[in-house]
């Protein structure tokens, strides 16, 4: 999975995507929007995390990209990382192809996409929160 985050990530950057985002990082520095850069991060942690199951992969592949983001943004690399990384970690319980889904589902003899149903309004409001706060205390 962190090779195949990896590649995903060579990926954005060779299309110019992450390029793209620090332009428009840079753009919006000191304009009071230092949420933007972590929010499109967040999102993006999470459509990975509901089609891989990991929620570690693409953080580790995008950590070296983290503080050149940051500084674009005028924002601490710690305001990008936390939200980023929990997130990934809080919704891998929302993703009905994580081991963890798996594994319980298999367990107690249920669908998959019943026991993600279960977990995904206190995980998706668990997000939600965890990202007011670490804007509240990192920015």
């Amino acid at each position: 999975l962190l090779v195949a985050a990896t590649v995903y990530v060579v990926g954005l950057k060779s299309i110019g995507l992450i390029s793209a985002l620090q332009n428009v990082m840079t753009g919006m520095n000191g304009n009071g929007l230092g949420f933007v850069l972590p929010l499109i991060l967040v999102v993006l942690s999470a459509v990975i995390v509901l089609l891989s199951g990991s929620g570690t992969a693409l953080f580790f592949a995008m950590v070296p990209l983290i503080p050149t983001l940051a500084s674009a943004a005028g924002i601490s690399a710690i305001a990008v990382a936390v939200p980023m990384g929990l997130a990934g970690n809080l919704l891998r319980a929302v993703s009905p192809v994580s081991a963890v889904i798996i594994i319980v589902s298999g367990s107690i003899k249920a669908d998959p996409i019943e026991v993600v149903k279960r977990t995904s309004i206190p995980m998706i409001a668990g997000v939600v929160f965890m990202f007011i706060l670490s804007m509240i205390l990192f920015l």
